[in-house]
């Protein structure tokens, strides 16, 4: 009995044991079966963060070629595009990559650079991506699409068949040699065109593949410089030694150091490369110190200023033109400079976009500035002469010869064809007349980037209160622009550019103008409506009512006193930056140039200024000094959003930048 129940405890000791090893079998093939699962989700979520990481990779490369595409290509047309001018703008074959070649094949465009047409956008190194080289990509493309990204089920780019009948749902395949149609923002100038980058990257996981698809949007975007209350191309430096408030948004392609906290944006700020607080390395008190913060507009949601933040370049017509900086003369490469100047002659990249064919006169003066050409200019770009010639008829003329004035920030005699605007207003019926008027000067002698001669100026002689001087300087001078012609009007030249008197601001001469009164939120009287206005020149300086040429060359400007004065006109002009051997630039604040003892009066300005470019005639430096100019009691600048906001001064001058929107992915 005894032996029996010991095997009888022996088997069921077995069966348990058996039992439990079995369960326990059971557990570890659960936990590795689990642990199996686990490790592969974390594998394939692995795989997948590295094929998305791969491809965003190349969708950089993607969108640096296709800007870059984009951006040399320096051609234009004289015919307008969706309100803007036609500026080169191509369709999907023009970016074709290593992976896709839609046809037709692109039509070469003139004067492109590096070559006419591009080659083929390469596929990225796999060396770029070393966490994972054992990839393939699956699709790689950019194809034109319409604003509401428009596909077929096969991803290609779909758009309305009949452009006259929007919304009606008719879509057919969008020619890959065609431009795709624009999106508009509140004007006509303000418009996008859109691509779409595809990217397909596959990469083996411990169960077949993860394949991530990710799609980004290319946006071409075009707007005028008139949007912003500051413009600037290159670095933008503000340093005021007494207190300036911009009122509208401020945009800087280059670097922004502002030191003080007498600066004040009422707007947005946006740079292109660096915010500072404190100077530039160019400017000869870096680095400096005891620097206090700006003041950038509060946010009703935060209890701190909104700072400034960094944004795309906005390119003038989206064009990098930094193509020589010792153009010669005879060549029309010396960067943005070219868009105010005359063309040399041979091929002309820029002719579409050149002031120089834009206007409905063209002024050339000879090179004694004793007489000029006067051409009208047709709608087509031929020049004809003009049949009756209120430039040139006597004592009634638009144009005034043998004036001068003494610059004491150039330290020069400038010789200076006066320019009557209300002859132009008299006159606003003149055959042809568009609202843009083009000057030139024979006898001014300009300069490179780098400093060297272009041309070689004609010497004058001019008298100044009895002395003489010798000089290569010419200049433009406004007078009596108080009125403007309805329509508004842009004034362009070559040349320096001097703004004597109220202007844009009264129906008469004599009216009085509240903003030179203290009132500063009505810069016209009575009756008077400002018109959309620019004035474009290599640089532009500011002269009150009270300026008398006969003063001008006196060494201290407390012989030159100013009066209040009122501008309503946006400003295009260049600017001499600051140097190390040349001293401050003057910044922000100084961007329109003075030459009185304003220091008991004040400058109220409403309008758009922009930099588009380094001075090649005035490029003298700044000077604090007092001798040349003594800053006004009070500076009162605004961004003229009521004229800007609706309307564009006449003539073309569009920006262009370009941006990566949104971004979606498949995994699969």
């Amino acid at each position: 009995m005894q032996t029996a129940q010991a095997n009888t405890k022996h088997g069921s000791t077995l069966v348990v044991t058996v039992a439990v090893v079995a369960t326990i079998l059971v557990l570890l093939s659960g936990a590795v079966e689990y642990t199996t699962h686990i490790s592969r989700v974390t594998q394939r979520s692995r795989k997948t963060a590295q094929a998305l990481e791969i491809a965003d990779g190349h969708l950089e490369t993607l969108f640096s070629n296709w800007r870059n595409i984009y951006r040399t290509t320096w051609t234009s047309t004289s015919s307008y595009y969706n309100g803007g001018a036609a500026l080169s703008l191509v369709g999907t074959n023009y970016f074709r990559t290593v992976m896709y070649s839609p046809s037709p094949d692109p039509t070469p465009v003139p004067y492109m650079n590096p070559s006419a047409t591009p080659p083929p956008i390469p596929l990225p190194d796999r060396s770029l991506f070393p966490s994972e080289t054992n990839y393939t990509v699956d699709q790689y493309r950019i194809q034109a699409v319409d604003p509401m990204i428009s596909l077929d089920q096969n991803e290609n780019a779909m758009v309305e068949g009949n452009a006259n009948k929007k919304g009606s749902g008719n879509f057919v395949p969008l020619n890959p040699g065609l431009v795709p149609p624009a999106s508009y923002g509140p004007n006509s100038w303000q418009y996008s065109l859109f691509y779409l980058a595809a990217v397909d990257i596959s990469l083996p996981a411990l169960t077949g593949n993860v394949t991530a698809k990710v799609r980004r949007v290319f946006e071409k975007k075009f707007d005028q410089p008139w949007t912003y209350a500051v413009f600037y191309v290159d670095d933008l430096e503000y340093q005021p030694a007494s207190p300036l408030t911009i009122t509208g948004p401020i945009h800087t392609n280059g670097n922004l150091y502002i030191g003080t906290s007498n600066f004040t944006a009422k707007s947005n700020v946006e740079y292109g490369g660096d915010f500072v607080n404190g100077y530039a390395p160019s400017d000869p008190r870096y680095p400096g110190g005891s620097f206090s913060s700006p003041n950038f507009p509060s946010s009703p949601n935060h209890d701190k200023d909104i700072p400034p933040s960094q944004a795309s370049p906005y390119l003038p017509f989206g064009w990098n033109l930094d193509i020589s900086t010792a153009a010669t003369s005879g060549s029309n490469n010396n960067s943005y400079h070219e868009i105010i100047e005359r063309p040399a002659s041979g091929a002309d990249p820029l002719a579409g976009v050149r002031y120089y064919n834009q206007p409905s006169y063209r002024v050339i003066v000879n090179s004694a500035s004793t007489n000029a050409s006067v051409d009208r200019v047709d709608t087509y770009g031929a020049t004809q002469s003009a049949s009756s010639n209120p430039f040139l008829s006597g004592s009634g003329s638009i144009l005034k010869f043998g004036k001068a004035l003494y610059d004491a920030r150039e330290n020069s005699a400038v010789k200076v064809v006066d320019v009557d605007v209300a002859r132009i207003v008299a006159n606003v019926g003149m055959t042809g007349w568009t609202g843009v008027l083009y000057l030139g000067d024979d006898g001014g002698a300009t300069y490179n980037k780098d400093g060297t001669i272009k041309k070689v100026g004609s010497a004058a002689t001019v008298t100044i209160n009895g002395v003489s001087y010798s000089t290569t300087r010419r200049a433009f001078r406004l007078i009596n622009g108080y009125a403007l012609p309805s329509g508004g009007l842009t004034i362009v030249s070559e040349c320096p550019v001097y703004i004597q008197g109220n202007y844009n601001t009264s129906k008469y001469f004599g009216d009085s103008i509240p903003s030179n009164n203290g009132n500063y939120s009505t810069p016209t009287g009575s009756g008077y409506t400002r018109q959309a206005a620019a004035v474009v020149g290599d640089a532009i300086t500011i002269l009150s009512n009270n300026w008398n040429d006969a003063n001008s060359a006196t060494s201290n400007s407390n012989a030159r006193p100013a009066i209040s004065t009122t501008i309503n006109t946006a400003l295009v002009a260049g600017n001499v930056p600051s140097s190390t051997s040349g001293g401050y630039s003057g910044g922000g604040e100084s961007f329109f140039r003075l030459l009185e003892d304003w220091k008991s009066n004040s400058i109220c300005y409403y309008g758009s200024m922009v930099q588009l470019f380094a001075s090649s005639q005035a490029r003298a430096a700044w000077d604090a000094s007092g001798t040349a100019f003594k800053e006004p009691k009070t500076n009162h600048w605004f961004y003229d959003d009521a004229i800007f906001s609706t309307y564009s001064p006449p003539g073309r001058l569009e920006i262009a930048a370009y941006l990566q929107q949104q971004r979606w992915y498949q995994v699969y």
